[in-house]
């Protein structure tokens, strides 16, 4: 009897404070709150980075660049064609950004009824502006087709899906490989801008200036806008020149008649 009366008062002592937090004495601290938790929360935008370039499963990606490349440069440019339209339907979706469809824009040609297809049929470019569109929507802060939309923007707007305002910044943020890409983005926004000084510091950071053709007339552009008109009018021979030489899908005939308007109004 004693027993059970013990159980019931220690039962009810339990629900009257059981789970209570306990009431410091007052010699003792209060407890100190939780400490929040220092981690920063993952970035979104961190999550959705898509970088083929960097990606181990798309090695072939610069075998694809080299063998277009070859096929305009080579005095035998057939087995490098053949090599690049046999390899680029081959590579798998995870490889399928910026560079890929710089590639697509190059080899699907420009009849009207053009198709390039992957082989799986998930993808179908029909055109270079398709291609380039694509492009932007799959890797938009890839340098060189920021490049490449650069120089379209400016000369054959037609051909190409309009830069990105926000291009010099994509283009910086990526970092890597790619910084002299990066720069002559940077250089035309610098150019489109009025600004001759911050354009020279871009151009000035081109080390291979062989990827540009149209360095020399940018050159010419910056120093004009600088007040260095002597300068300038120096390097318009030399870029006109240059222009001719070149074998870059996007150096079309109309592209560099734009190019030479923009040289004699110098």
């Amino acid at each position: 009897m004693r027993a059970t009366y013990v159980i019931a008062i220690y039962t009810l002592l339990c629900l009257d404070g059981c789970g209570k937090p306990a009431v410091p004495r007052a010699s003792e601290p209060p407890p100190a709150p939780p400490m929040p938790d220092a981690r920063p929360a993952p970035s979104v935008a961190n999550q959705s980075v898509f970088h083929p370039d960097d990606d181990p499963a798309c090695a072939d990606l610069p075998t694809l660049t080299s063998a277009i490349t070859m096929s305009r440069v080579a005095a035998n440019p057939q087995p490098h064609g053949r090599k690049a339209r046999a390899l680029w339907p081959t590579l798998p979706p995870a490889c399928r950004g910026g560079t890929f469809f710089l590639a697509a824009a190059q080899l699907v040609g420009h009849a009207a009824d053009a198709q390039l297809p992957t082989a799986d049929g998930a993808v179908i470019v029909h055109s270079p502006t398709d291609a380039l569109a694509r492009a932007l929507a799959a890797e938009p802060d890839h340098p060189r087709l920021l490049a490449h939309l650069a120089f379209a923007d400016d000369l054959a707007p037609d051909q190409a899906p309009p830069l990105p305002d926000d291009a010099c910044a994509r283009a910086k943020a990526r970092g890597g490989t790619w910084t002299d890409d990066a720069a002559y983005v940077c250089a035309l926004a610098a150019i489109h801008a009025g600004d001759g000084p911050a354009a020279l510091t871009e151009i000035n950071r081109i080390h291979d200036v062989g990827q540009f053709p149209d360095l020399d007339a940018r050159h010419a552009q910056a120093l004009a806008l600088a007040g260095k008109r002597n300068e300038a009018r120096a390097l318009v021979k030399p870029a006109i020149a240059a222009l001719a030489r070149v074998w870059r899908f996007d150096v079309t005939d109309a592209a560099i008649a734009a190019l030479k308007k923009k040289l004699a109004a110098l």
